[in-house]
């Protein structure tokens, strides 16, 4: 018993040992003299906490030793340097991690001519909170085992003046130990760039919402194959001869908030590698953006959701290459210049006069597939992506152009046809009645209440005018239909040099050359009786209350017209007379409204047929009602093998169901009293079509259900 005590009596320095906490007490000194350390440190070891709670600078820093954990914290701002060369191994399996600390509000700077390498030995870790900084050398922060070192939220990471290398190692056993998460930064100011390896290899990961700020002129951070979160540039940074096919990924912002970037690879390499920016594109003061050159490639690609380009309040311009739009909607705040391939694939691009996309004589347009099917052309945009707002094309030479314009999730191109010049071209879905004139030409009746393209410029082209029915409003003969500018006193025919489509569908009409530019609508020659587009209509809505449709428009000029007739469809091309003839009402009263009971399950759509006191036909745009019935079943699976569910509305009382074959036929009855979901069984039912009936109520429910034997 005396031997075990005597034994544990001698343990007992060494396991207090193992837990040695040593404070650093004064403000400037040697780490190699015991006294500044509290208790005094006369015997280091290698599981010692060293913990630093007041401004200190710690010279001195030893060639080489091993610690348990180093705590820089309390507000403290600390500086390391040392003698000669020197390695801290850090890290010890009786410490709790992490091993190497800055907390919030802390700072430690790594300074001197002499590196000092703070090394994370295998299995644990750091965690920086606060400010760490390296100067005046090679100092690094290296660890073994993968995102060992974290730079947490607020904290900041500052390669300083004199600072040379990769701080945070550049071998393979350093591979993505070191993690920059949302909210940390890494500011840039001399030595190597931090990722270290190869790409797509790299030290350090950037996790979206981290901060990298670039603040040395010359050429910029290393971009190939490479991922930051927000990109801030504060320098004059400048790519030549770099070629890659590897993409830059910026989770976040590109943010030029001083000097310039400009990305423009030389004859020395080619870049098929992409900028895919998911955030905002942003510059101050006069700082620019220019991305791309004759021997790049790739693109500046815009994937993310909602992203804005031109912001921060700047005046500098921005320049691209190659720009793909594959988001949800792209806002411009200034204007931005395009001398390559604008691809649209997906999502609008807003712009204003002010913040102006402008595509040079050498750019040239690649889009989605579009639903203009009596077109031949394939680049014009489409109702997944265009430009809501003006577009400028320049340098127009005896060419043609499509300018991809729309509004409301709806592509309304113009094309200019042997254009010379510069151009800009916007699309606006409103009346040109009210907003520029009433006042006709010479030939035309009317024109368009529904859109109009605006095109300014010089020179001269042929103007073709798109139109998609029912959107435009009801094209009913090509014959009549013609384009018109109005030459500030009157809508003028511009002629007509070809037609393509077909009516109540989809195509265009080009005019004859014209040099005289302003506002462009689609509008009907007086030569014709049964004249396309919408005429004359204020006011015209259709909505649901309970089971029936409300139908309300108002008409000017109502002299010119017998009456109207409802038309109404369930697909938007067939459309039938579904109520009497409406005669017009005197002069005061002008407002009409009409009911439809007789509602379609789906989408019922209506469009006014009006009777001009000539005998001439004219159509209002459409307007839909989607309607569910109450009574409608709901069977499922639909197509099905074995059994279908049939779920009875609750407000309903059902007693009874039938299926039917396609002929009538009644094949199957079934009980469903009380019930409000059914069960059949249909297995020994042929394949085909068949419908569900009920039988008690006045005017039955059908619903159809496919049965197959696969």
């Amino acid at each position: 018993m005396k031997k075990r005590l005597l034994t544990c009596i001698a343990l007992l320095p060494f396991i207090l040992k193992a837990q040695q906490t040593y404070t650093w007490t004064v403000t400037s000194g040697s780490w190699a003299v015991s006294s500044n350390w509290s208790p005094q440190r006369i015997t280091p070891a290698p599981n010692d906490i060293l913990e630093f709670n007041i401004a200190a600078t710690v010279t001195d820093v030893p060639v080489s030793e091993t610690v348990g954990k180093i705590r820089v914290h309390n507000n403290a701002s600390v500086t390391f340097s040392a003698a000669t060369s020197s390695t801290i191994n850090i890290g010890n399996a009786s410490v709790p991690a992490p091993h190497f600390v800055v907390e919030p509000g802390s700072a430690l700077d790594i300074t001197g001519s002499n590196a000092i390498l703070l090394d994370i030995g295998s299995g644990f870790t750091a965690q920086i909170q606060g400010n760490l900084s390296f100067s005046g050398s090679s100092h690094r922060l290296t660890a073994a085992s993968p995102n060992s070192i974290v730079f947490s939220t607020g904290s900041v990471f500052t390669a300083n003046s004199g600072f040379a290398g990769n701080p945070f190692g550049n071998t393979a056993a350093n591979r993505n130990t070191v993690i920059f998460q949302t909210g940390a930064t890494y500011i840039f100011k001399d030595g190597g760039n931090p990722f270290g390896l190869t790409a797509p290899d790299a030290i350090t990961i950037f996790n979206s919402g981290s901060i990298y700020r670039h603040q040395v002129n010359g050429v910029g951070p290393s971009m190939s194959g490479r991922t930051y979160g927000h990109l801030y540039i504060e320098a004059n940074v400048n790519f030549g001869g770099i070629g890659s096919a590897r993409d830059c990924i910026i989770q976040n912002d590109l943010n030029i908030l001083s000097g310039f970037f400009s990305f423009k690879p030389n004859s020395l390499g080619t870049h098929t590698g992409n900028f895919n920016i998911y955030g905002n594109i942003l510059a101050s003061g006069t700082s620019y953006i220019d991305i791309g050159s004759d021997y790049m490639t790739g693109a500046v690609q815009l994937p993310g959701t909602v992203q804005h380009i031109g912001g921060g309040g700047g005046t500098g311009t921005i320049s691209f290459q190659h720009l793909v739009l594959n988001n949800t909607r792209t806002s411009l705040s200034r204007p931005l210049s395009v001398s390559g391939v604008l691809s649209l694939q997906n999502g609008r691009m807003i712009t204003t006069a002010s913040s102006l996309l402008m595509l040079t004589a050498t750019a040239s347009l690649q889009s989605c597939a579009h639903d203009y099917s009596n077109l031949s052309y394939n680049d014009i945009g489409c109702d997944l992506s265009y430009i809501e707002g003006p577009v400028q094309k320049s340098g127009l030479s005896g060419g043609d152009f499509a300018f991809p314009v729309g509004i409301n999730d709806k592509l309304r191109p113009l094309l200019l046809r042997n254009a010379t010049g510069t151009f800009t071209v916007s699309y606006v879905r409103g009346d040109p009645y009210l907003e520029i004139s009433g006042v006709m030409g010479t030939g035309i009746h009317h024109a368009s209440r529904l859109e109009y393209w605006n095109v300014a410029g010089s020179g001269s082209a042929q103007v073709e005018l798109t139109y998609f029915d029912p959107n435009s409003g009801g094209i009913t003969d090509m014959n009549a239909l013609r384009v018109v500018h109005f030459d500030g006193s009157a809508w003028a025919n511009q002629g007509v040099s070809s037609f393509s489509g077909m009516p109540g569908s989809n195509g265009s009409i080009t005019s004859t050359s014209v040099t005289g530019f302003g506002s462009f609508t689609l509008a009907g020659s007086t030569d014709y009786p049964n004249n396309p587009l919408p005429q004359k209509i204020l006011y015209w809505e259709a909505s649901l209350s309970r089971n029936a449709v409300t139908l309300k428009w108002q008409i000017a000029d109502i002299d010119q017209y017998k009456g109207y007739y409802i038309e109404k469809s369930a697909d938007g091309k067939s459309f039938s007379d579904i109520l009497e003839f409406i005669p017009s009402k005197t002069e005061n009263e002008s407002t009409y409204y009409a009911y439809d009971k007789n509602l379609i399950t789906g989408n019922n759509i209506y469009r006014i047929k009006l009777i001009g006191t000539d005998g001439r036909v004219f159509y209002s745009g459409i307007r839909a009602v989607r309607y569910q019935h109450p009574d409608v079943l709901r069977v499922y699976p639909i197509p099905a093998r074995e059994k279908i569910f049939i779920k009875i509305p609750d407000s309903r009382s059902i007693s009874e169901l039938a299926i039917v074959n396609i002929s009538g036929s009644v094949v199957k009855r079934v009980n469903t009293k009380h019930q409000t979901t059914v069960e059949i069984d249909i297995l020994n039912l042929l394949p085909g079509t068949y419908f569900i009936k009920t039988m008690q109520l006045p005017s039955p429910v059908i619903v159809k259900f496919i049965k197959f034997n696969q």
